[in-house]
């Protein structure tokens, strides 16, 4: 039997790798609009909704598997790590659709920090 250490490493990496086909998907549509002028939204092509899905997955993995390490059951361990995932993942969901309609629109403006020094 696999032990639960090992599948919460397994969820990490599920997250890692997914994170990064997410973020390039969402960095070749941002290119793409740039230098062709194509829309970046909108975002519910298989690729995107299933890597970002994937990602929830892998936090799910993680979660209830860090759960259990700290004894509590399989299943509530579950439910409540898929709760997690979909509070965050959700709102997120709509970070990212907002801000690619920024970018779309041309309201995105760079965010410089202010270099104050008091003494």
């Amino acid at each position: 039997m696999i032990e639960i250490k090992t599948v919460a490493w397994i969820g990490g990496s599920v997250i890692t790798f997914f994170a990064f086909v997410f973020i390039y998907l969402i960095q070749v549509r941002i290119n793409n609009f740039k230098q062709e002028k194509i829309s970046p939204l909108p975002l519910e092509g298989i690729l995107t909704v299933g890597s970002y899905c994937s990602v929830l997955a892998g936090f799910t993995i993680m979660f209830t598997a860090a759960l259990e390490i700290f004894t509590f059951s399989f299943f509530h361990s579950l439910i409540a790590s898929f709760l997690l995932a979909f509070a965050t993942g959700a709102p997120m969901w709509k970070v990212v659709i907002a801000f690619l309609r920024e970018v779309e629109s041309g309201e995105l403006k760079e965010i410089v920090p202010e270099s104050k020094i008091n003494f």
